[in-house]
């Protein structure tokens, strides 16, 4: 159900989040205690593309690390700050195969951003349009989006190409505002859709399993 406009004036801790989404082939759900473990090991497994692209990936990290993260950031979920999400495998429940997440919203504009990384082992495949794919839709049809927009630093390919591919238009470029983990500062491509209307069919649900 789509979250109400006049729900903006609400406490954010109070807006109903209906949660997992489930697509053919991925379960997606805020972090939980326990789950450090399963980041951990996707992170081991994608450690040098990540320190390519994501800054927050600059510095070697433990389990116990990864532990702290996800029980902070299930509480920023609770408190409807930050929506990171995880993907599992539906196959294998255990199997950490994404990050992904909306970020940096407002609840009374309802714009919200995607981010999203893959595990190396499983580039490729489908999983970042298949997931990105969802999050869009969940956006705009469970939390009411005005705007989603999504970005990537110049030279990455890989991320431009999934964008493309879901119909998101450029809406400008951010010039020097990209720091990679390399330190160096690089250009950054902002696209946006402001509905669902020409997106990839696919077969996703959320609420229940």
């Amino acid at each position: 159900m789509t979250q109400k406009k006049e729900d903006a004036d609400i406490a954010p801790i109070l807006i109903d989040i209906p949660l997992p989404i489930i697509t053919p082939r991925l379960l997606l759900r805020p972090p939980q205690q326990g789950d450090g473990k399963a980041l951990f090991e996707a992170k081991k497994d994608s450690a040098t593309e990540l320190k390519n692209w994501m800054l927050w990936a600059k510095n070697d990290s433990s389990e116990q690390d990864e532990e702290v993260l996800v029980r902070n950031k299930y509480i920023d979920f609770l408190r409807r700050e930050d929506l990171m999400l995880f993907a599992f495998d539906r196959a294998r429940p255990d199997y950490l195969i994404a990050g992904t997440g909306l970020h940096r919203f407002d609840w009374k504009t309802r714009v919200f951003e995607i981010g999203y990384w893959v595990r190396t082992p499983d580039t490729g495949k489908g999983y970042a349009t298949e997931l990105t794919n969802a999050l869009t839709r969940y956006a705009f049809e469970a939390l009411g989006a005005t705007k989603v927009t999504i970005g990537h630093a110049d030279r990455n390919d890989k991320s431009r190409n999934v964008i493309q591919k879901l119909g998101f238009k450029q809406e400008g470029i951010r010039e020097k505002e990209h720091l990679l983990p390399t330190d160096d500062l690089v250009d950054e491509y902002i696209y946006n859709r402001f509905d669902t209307k020409g997106l990839p069919d696919l077969n996703v649900s959320w609420g229940t399993e």
